[in-house]
């Protein structure tokens, strides 16, 4: 089965792009002037007002702007040491308490995709969301057999909105990039991976040939579940899934004890890590929406929409550049970057290159996600391949996005977890998996 990455983003003409432009900043000053009519409003009635309802309305505003929005507002709101704690709770709600679907426009996706009989297939299909997303909602629902299922619908008439949205983000990103303070920080490229993979999440046939991927491929880790599709009920516009019994909210942290906490960051890294060091398909979606848990303390993994498969050499470099952190190896750090550049020639200057990588692998290498702030650490690495004329794989944002989504949940979990050592043995498990060879000698080598 081949395994589908981002496509290459379709082109939208300049007056499409200016249109929705307005629409956009119509739709903020609404929002805008809502907010501040209801603080004037309630100061009027003598009621103290305060910053912190800001953030609420700004979900609401994202929340009416749609997905393209939503999915870069999920992305933020994972990154508290960015943005303020209050603004990333008051994001956390798009994950998946977006406004639900209109009973009419279930029925009528139920319709266009099983046809007018679907209630037959479905005798048991309630309208209640067990989750509602930005692109699609999830109902649960019984197959005619008794098997309890997830039905995941897709909104209609996104399509055409979402390439304009994403056209424009790209652009703004594009620019914010060359502020003072994000100077270096792949911003355009994350823009480019992220809208690619909104449009992906369009065809949920695609997703449902991820999941079960994905669950293949995490077949041999116990604490983690991925829910198996119903190939035979899936299409472009609907998944059919296990239904996971007892799955709990998002991960959360005060409720669980030290111990729990511990496990479950543990957990949680290795999953990531034997995505992309082993099998190569990477869930680069891992917010604390698409992460649940289980009564019996398994993790579920949920949403296969932006899964990307790393090409092996972005992966064998990877693995380098992964384990050599940990032992401090600046030097071969570079050169696990530099060989998988997309181009390094006369112009390049490889030597103070690899003396920026020895300082920043130096401050980094061998701490613990407490002392490792991943953003900081990528921001400068990208500033110094761009400064000393290297330019580096657009492979590797994807990776990087998979790692930026998990970070902050598996800090607030374990603070002192090592990542760097959960990542070794799995390195070199990769490594000794395969044949004998270039990339098995230099796994060996390393450090």
């Amino acid at each position: 089965m081949e395994r589908a990455n981002p496509p290459d983003l379709p082109a939208v003409t300049t007056t499409a792009a200016l249109l929705r432009l307005g629409r956009i900043l119509s739709t903020v000053s609404a929002g805008t002037v809502r907010h501040l009519a209801r603080q004037s409003w309630q100061r009027l009635r003598g009621r103290r007002t305060t910053a912190e309802e800001w953030p609420e309305e700004l979900s609401r505003i994202i929340e009416r702007l749609g997905p393209a929005f939503i999915k870069f507002a999920q992305i933020a709101s994972t990154r508290e040491d960015v943005l303020p704690p209050r603004a990333c709770a008051a994001l956390k709600r798009l994950h998946d308490s977006v406004e639900p679907m209109r009973p009419q426009d279930v029925h009528q996706a139920l319709v266009e995709h099983f046809g007018p009989d679907w209630a037959e297939l479905l005798p048991d299909l309630r309208t209640e969301p067990l989750g509602s997303g930005s692109i699609a909602c999830v109902y649960p629902a019984r197959l005619r057999d008794g098997q309890q299922v997830a039905v995941k619908l897709r909104r209609p008439h996104l399509t055409d909105t979402i390439r304009r949205d994403v056209a424009i983000l790209r652009t703004v990103f594009a620019l914010a990039g060359r502020l003072p303070g994000l100077r270096g920080a792949p911003l355009a490229e994350m823009a480019h991976a992220v809208g690619a993979s909104v449009l992906l999440q369009l065809d949920l046939d695609t997703e449902a040939r991820n999941l079960a991927l994905l669950r293949d491929d995490l077949s041999t880790l116990e604490f983690i579940s991925v829910p198996a599709p119903v190939p035979a009920l899936c299409g472009e516009s609907c998944v059919v899934m296990d239904f996971v019994p007892g799955v709990r909210g998002h991960v959360g942290v005060a409720e669980l004890s030290p111990e729990r906490r511990r496990a479950l960051a543990d957990q949680t890294l290795r999953a990531v890590f034997e995505m992309l060091f082993c099998t190569g398909l990477v869930h680069c979606d891992l917010h604390p929406g698409n992460l649940r848990l289980t009564p019996t303390g398994c993790v579920v993994v949920l949403d296969a929409g932006f899964v990307y498969r790393v090409p092996d050499v972005v992966r064998e470099n990877l693995a380098l550049f992964f384990l050599n952190l940990g032992f401090r190896n600046g030097p071969r750090c570079a050169e696990a970057v530099l060989a998988s550049a997309e181009q390094v020639d006369r112009h390049s200057d490889t030597a103070a290159f690899t003396a920026d990588m020895t300082r920043l692998v130096d401050r980094f290498g061998g701490t613990t996600a407490r002392d490792f702030d991943l953003l900081e650490f990528s921001t400068e690495l990208f500033a110094s391949q761009r400064r000393n004329g290297i330019y580096a794989s657009s492979e590797f944002v994807f990776p990087l996005l998979a790692l930026l989504m998990v970070e902050q949940t598996v800090r607030r979990l374990d603070p002192d977890v090592d990542f760097q050592a959960i990542a070794r043995p799995i390195v070199f498990r990769a490594a000794s998996g395969r044949p004998a060879g270039e990339r098995r000698r230099r796994l060996e080598t390393a450090g």
